[in-house]
């Protein structure tokens, strides 16, 4: 049984110490760049609802809306807690 465990960390403890290689200096130093770099290309090139001209006034949306013949989408959100009672 001692030889089944000095054979089992024999193999394990070559595959910790490769598992974490440590970064030098340089790549450290890129990490955030690279990483910025990263998430930019998971972002869809050109998204439509990014280029609309969202209105945080009601009223100034209606006011647009009206002129320019356009309809106008009202997105409403009530942050109320969960445990709050609701009619």
């Amino acid at each position: 049984m001692k030889s089944l465990t000095a054979i089992a960390s024999l193999l394990l403890v070559p595959c910790l110490a490769g598992a974490a290689p440590t970064a030098t200096p340089a790549e450290k130093a890129k990490a955030p760049d690279a990483l910025k770099a990263e998430i930019e290309s998971l972002k869809p090139a050109k998204v439509a609802w990014r280029a609309i001209a969202w209105k945080s006034c009601l009223l100034e949306g209606l006011k647009e809306s009206r002129e320019k013949n356009k309809p106008v989408l009202l997105w409403v959100f009530i942050d109320r807690p969960a445990d709050d009672a609701r009619c």
